[in-house]
Order: C-alpha cells, then sequence, then structure tokens
C-alpha cells in the first residue's frame, strides 16, 4: 500500500469506472457464480463424455446435479467462503472447500441410500464429478484471491479513504485498517483543522491539510468514504465538519469512539430508531437459533433409536459388573450458568461416587468399575446425555458442562481462567471444538483448562451448522486411541 502524498495522481485518469463498479458483494457473487458453474458444468462434461446422452436418465443427473449445487452454495455461504473481509488465503480456502464438498458429498450419498436410488446413477459419474470440480474449485478461488489483490494494489477495486482528524482515535483506525490488510481499504490521507494539536503524521500517512483541503482535494481527485475519527462527545464539531462534507458525493461514516476500537466485533445498528454501536452480541440468534434446535432434536432422536440395542447392552453390562442403578446423575453448569441434572452411564463403584466431582479421576483410578473404565475411554458413558438433548437442556455440539466442584491445580475452574463463564453463553454440548482439537480429557493444570476455554470460546465466536456437523462427524475419530482420558 502506498502510504505517499498523493496530490500528483489522479486515479480517475485511468481507472475504468468498470473497475470502480466492483463491490464486495459483486465479487462475492461473481465468486459464487463460478462456483455454481464449475460443479454444474463439470458433472455435465463427465456425464455426455462417458455416460452419453440418454433422455430418459438425464433429468435424474440434472436435479442431482442442481442439488448439488444448492448445497454446496448454501455450505459455503454459512461457512463464510463469500465473506472477503479479509478473504482468506487459497490454501485455507482449499481446506474448507475439500471438507465442505465431501460433506456435501456423503449427504448426496446418504440421501441417495434412504431413497434407494443410487444405484441408477453411475458412480465413476459420481465419483469423477467430486474428484475433479474440487481442485477446479480451489484453482479458481486462488485466481480470485491473486486478481482482487492486484487490483486493490493497483487501486482498482479499493476504496479510496479519507480521514477526518488526527488523534488518537485515528491512530488507532489506521493500525486496525494496516493489521487486517483488506484489499479494500486504500487510506489517501488524513486531514484535521488543528494544526497545532496534531502530529504531520499519522502512522505512515501524512497529514494533508485541514477541512477546506480536503473539500478541494475531493473535488479534484475524489474520493470514496470518508472517516471521521473525533470523540462522539465532539458533537457540535462534528456537525460543523458534516455540514461542509455533504456537498460531497462521498459516504461519510464516524468511525468507533475509543472504547468501540477496543471491540473487533462491534457494529452500528439501529434500535429503536436510534444508531446505536453494538459491542458484545448474543450468539446463535434468528435463523440459526433454530436451525440449532432442530439439528438436536432431530439428530438426537435419531442416535437413541438407532442405538437403542447398543445402549441397553451397557446397561446390562453395568448391572452385572457391580450393584447400583445404571445412570448417575451429576449437577453441572448450563446454559447462563444454570443448574442442570445431567446424565451419564455409571462408572464408578456406587459407594465411591463423587457427585461434585471434587476429586478428578485418575489413571487406575480406584473408583472406577471394569466396565467403567471401558466407557470413559471411549467415551460412551456420555451417551445418555442425549436424553438432555431432547429435553432442551444440552445441545450435541457444544461447551462441555463441568461439575460444580471441578478444579486444576487446586483451583476451582471460573476462579482459574476469567473468561470461563463466557462458555455458558451457550447450551453446554455431548462434544465440542476443544474434543476434537484435543483437549479432551484429564484438565489438571491451569493450562489444559484455559486452553480447553480458549477453544470454546472459538466455537461461540465462529458457530455455524457446517461446524457443528463437522465437529460431529470427527467426534468418533477424536475418541479413539486417546490416552488422556480415565
Amino acid at each position: 500500500m502506498d502510504h505517499h502524498n498523493h496530490h500528483a495522481i489522479n486515479w480517475h485518469d485511468w481507472q475504468p469506472t468498470f473497475y470502480r463498479s466492483f463491490t464486495k458483494s459483486t465479487v462475492s457473487s461473481l465468486i459464487a457464480l463460478s462456483d455454481a458453474a464449475i460443479i454444474l458444468g463439470t458433472g455435465l462434461a463427465i456425464y455426455f463424455l462417458y455416460v452419453g446422452w440418454v433422455s430418459n436418465d438425464f433429468p435424474a443427473y440434472l436435479s442431482v446435479l442442481v442439488m448439488n449445487v444448492l448445497l454446496t452454495l448454501g455450505a459455503f455461504y454459512f461457512s463464510n467462503l463469500y465473506d472477503l473481509e479479509p478473504m482468506p488465503h487459497p490454501i485455507k480456502q482449499a481446506k474448507k472447500i475439500l471438507r465442505l464438498c465431501v460433506m456435501v458429498f456423503l449427504l448426496l450419498l446418504l440421501l441417495g441410500f434412504a431413497l434407494k436410488i443410487s444405484d441408477q446413477f453411475s458412480r465413476i459419474w459420481i465419483f469423477s464429478t467430486l474428484i475433479i470440480s474440487i481442485p477446479m474449485l480451489c484453482l479458481v478461488r486462488a485466481g480470485y484471491y491473486t486478481l482482487m489483490h492486484k487490483w486493490a494494489r493497483s487501486g482498482g477495486l479499493a476504496r479510496n479513504v479519507a480521514i477526518i482528524g488526527g488523534g488518537e482515535q485515528a491512530a488507532r483506525l489506521v493500525k486496525i485498517f494496516e493489521a487486517q490488510q483488506y484489499p479494500w481499504i486504500r487510506i489517501v490521507g488524513i486531514f484535521d483543522d488543528r494544526s497545532d494539536r496534531v502530529p504531520s503524521k499519522v502512522g505512515d500517512y501524512n497529514v494533508l491539510g485541514n477541512l477546506n483541503d480536503f473539500v478541494k482535494y475531493a473535488q479534484q481527485e475524489g474520493c470514496d468514504d470518508v472517516l471521521v475519527t473525533l470523540p462522539w462527545a465532539a458533537e457540535q464539531r462534528i456537525l460543523n465538519i458534516l455540514e461542509k462534507l455533504k456537498v460531497l458525493p462521498v459516504n461519510v461514516s464516524l468511525g468507533p469512539d475509543l472504547i468501540g476500537s477496543n471491540f473487533s466485533q462491534s457494529r452500528y445498528e439501529s434500535y429503536g430508531g436510534i444508531p446505536v454501536l453494538s459491542i458484545i452480541n448474543k450468539p446463535i440468534t434468528g435463523w440459526g437459533y433454530f436451525a440449532k434446535i432442530l439439528e438436536d432434536r432431530i439428530l438426537a432422536a435419531c442416535f437413541l433409536i438407532a442405538f437403542l440395542p447398543v445402549l441397553l447392552l451397557i446397561a446390562l453390562l453395568i448391572k452385572l459388573d457391580s450393584p447400583g442403578p445404571v445412570f448417575f446423575r451429576q449437577k453441572r453448569y448450563g446454559f447462563n450458568n444454570r443448574l442442570i441434572e445431567v446424565y451419564k452411564f455409571r462408572t464408578m463403584y456406587i459407594d465411591q461416587q463423587d457427585d461434585d466431582a471434587a476429586k478428578l479421576t485418575s489413571r487406575h483410578d480406584p473408583r472406577v468399575t471394569r466396565i467403567g473404565n471401558f466407557l470413559r475411554r471411549t467415551s460412551l458413558d456420555e451417551v445418555p446425555q442425549f436424553i438432555n438433548v431432547l429435553m432442551g437442556e444440552m445441545s450435541i455440539v457444544g461447551p462441555r458442562p463441568h461439575a460444580l466442584k471441578a478444579s486444576a491445580a487446586g483451583k476451582l475452574y471460573q476462579d482459574a481462567v476469567s473468561e470461563y463463564a463466557m462458555r455458558h453463553k451457550v447450551k453446554p454440548g455431548i462434544t465440542g471444538w476443544a474434543q476434537i482439537n484435543g483437549w479432551r480429557g484429564e484438565t489438571d493444570t491451569i493450562e489444559k483448562i484455559a486452553k480447553r476455554v480458549e477453544y470454546d470460546i472459538y466455537y461461540i465466536d465462529h458457530w455455524s451448522l457446517m461446524l457443528d456437523l463437522w465437529i460431529i462427524v470427527k467426534t468418533p475419530f477424536a475418541c479413539i486411541g486417546k490416552n488422556n482420558v480415565y
């Protein structure tokens, strides 16, 4: 990014209007259209080259392709692959594309078997469409990434932004922009009337003059957006600035007040007709909330029905192994720090149970029964929590609920990690992002519980339906071969 004085450059003398019409939403739409064309084109090409035209079969093949396109684009959208602020590196995109395409493929395959129509389609056509379309999607994304950054560096895609105000707020804003490296933002200069009170440079950008200088600059050189970075308390001064700026064909916005720049997820909203700065937001709302409920109830019911014989066998083994009830019920913290009673298969001798988990289990713990040791290592003792899911107290995916006196290095979890209570902003889960990333099992040190909390908060901040499904798919593999669970 060029940080020098731009007075000598007239972007509009050489920039085609076509380039300047491109916006984030325009590019996102083009990428989505490209994705659809690749999947559809690949499937049709393989169909005509290998299967051959059969008038009776073609509508069925076309229907599957259209469904594939819709599901894939939906998965990409909900996984933020069309969110270009900033556009992820092609390698990161490729990993997401591979994962999501395989998940959509497995879903279509499952539907085919369920409807008993899978034998109507060529196996080579099915697998070839997947194998060829994935690298093509990745290559086109890499091309868009390279092209957009090239256009941004040349000024073709970027929004030319001027900052009014050269104080601490402007310095923070410039620092944020430079760290994020958005290809859409090109700062053309800083302007401030207080020449005797502001430095000659803010970061790497020169203060080019006062407000009148900016008006002349904007009229001669052109500018897209203006950010006024003044304390919101300076009401009259801001109003005077806006009065002068309203004659210009530019977008004018108030930059965040100093407190707002400390929160990366803050955004401006209308609240009762009044513009407000939203700092902290409730996770999983709107349609996402209903999707989460449907996911939990449907999958929990299907799992309990499908594995009922296995559950009955486990119950029988528990009864034969040691006297006592099949289930163990334990008070734990749930959504919004409320107490819930969590169901588990009993894994300890009845006279040695630890209702509040005051003492962590350890290797060769004498309190654990023989069948209990197997159930704990495989996490099968957690299966009855699908009942909690059906009752609406838990989710299939979410931060694991902890017992009342669970501690690390002699400290209760909530005392050991300051952000611990943030885990309770969503319903607790049977499995979670922390568990599939290796933070499952013993938490005997503060570092371990802190790392688990870090992953739990990441999940809350980045929740999506596709992330939930990915965690569910990965969970059985995370439970295999782990030796830190007692």
